[in-house]
């Protein structure tokens, strides 16, 4: 019965990181390409096509989540998966760039940004699982709705910045 309110939250906050995500890349999109270049994961002639894919991805992704929402859901998963991998390969190879995933940033990726595609991927995976389950039916009350979105929004504001909270208790 109450997992209808972990589904529901699992769709909220992943509509609303990859909705952010997506006008992020959108408004400043050559610079997003700029990035996807500094990665240096693809021939440059292919960054500009991988980049409007990623797009077409996040688009896809919080438009899934309205009718088919098991499949929003793993999109959601191989592209965290994605972008955890491409991280990865950039602190091993020791690239000094930037994520810019939810805006223009000015630190360069770390760990942190690991665990948070981490955190998030857990919400993709458990929308998988709750999505699934043939318990997990109906809708809920539009005050009970409202703030269990309220709550993802706040989680989804909070956890897309954890590389600037943790550089803001590095330096005290």
């Amino acid at each position: 019965m109450h997992y209808i309110y972990l589904l529901t939250f699992c769709k909220i906050t992943l509509g609303l990181l990859f909705l952010i995500s997506f006008l992020s890349k959108l408004r400043s999109f050559s610079q997003y390409v700029a990035i996807v270049n500094d990665f240096r994961l693809l021939p440059k002639s292919f960054t500009r096509l991988a980049a409007v894919l990623v797009l077409i991805g996040e688009l896809a992704i919080v438009i899934f989540l309205f009718k088919w929402q098991v499949v929003a859901f793993y999109l959601a998963s191989i592209m965290l998966v994605i972008f955890s991998a491409a991280f990865a390969s950039v602190l091993v190879r020791n690239i000094q760039t930037k994520c810019n995933c939810f805006g223009t940033s000015q630190y360069p990726i770390s760990q942190v940004d690991l665990l948070r595609n981490f955190g998030f991927l857990l919400c993709s995976c458990g929308g998988i699982w709750l999505a699934t389950k043939p318990e997990v039916t109906g809708s809920l009350a539009p005050l009970h709705l409202g703030i269990t979105g309220l709550i993802a929004f706040v989680f989804v504001l909070v956890w897309a910045q954890l590389g600037e909270i943790y550089r803001l208790f590095q330096t005290i």
